[in-house]
């Protein structure tokens, strides 16, 4: 009787030790978030973690920091646009060289601090950017010297810079 019971109680106890979704898991699953506006492809972005595209950036970054067009040269595509603070580009990248070397010649020196960076891939188009905060400090040919805090969105097609949207925020004199 003792060895009926027993085999009897085995299914339960499995059925007891075997491990519940947890409750985190369902919720995500059937949960959706109510946003106040609709866009096509919510929450379509995942982190890029290969690090190649952020190491194009920085390069990019630094050889305009050292005034170095050879180097800069490297991490563009033949063509480019770009959004500044008050004015756009978009032509080549020997233009867009040009146009930067003759900004970079303005300035005496020029350092980056830089704060963070991110980059990011689409889950729907496989788009690829990455955004790079960071504080300037230029000294321009005349001795005054200024700071800015600089947001960059660069996207990338096939490990090369596409475009360059570039946001300021002055700081009061």
């Amino acid at each position: 009787m003792k060895n009926a019971c027993l085999l009897l109680v085995m299914p339960l106890l499995i059925i007891a030790c075997k491990p519940k979704p947890s409750t985190d898991a369902v919720a995500s699953k059937t949960d959706s978030v109510a946003y106040p506006y609709t866009i096509k492809h919510p929450d379509q972005w995942v982190a890029d973690t290969s690090h190649a595209n952020t190491l194009t950036c920085l390069k990019a970054l630094k050889s305009f920091e050292n005034n170095d067009t050879t180097e800069m040269k490297k991490y563009l595509a033949d063509s480019i646009k770009a959004n500044f603070d008050g004015s756009a580009f978009k032509g080549t990248s020997k233009q867009f060289i040009a146009m930067a070397k003759g900004m970079r010649d303005t300035y005496k020196t020029l350092s980056v601090k830089m704060q963070d960076w991110e980059a990011v891939t689409s889950k729907v188009d496989k788009d690829q950017w990455v955004t790079l905060w960071y504080k300037q400090t230029i000294t321009d040919l005349k001795g005054k010297t200024d700071s800015i805090e600089l947001i960059n969105d660069f996207q990338l097609k096939n490990g090369v810079i596409t475009t360059l949207n570039e946001y300021v925020r002055h700081y009061k004199p």
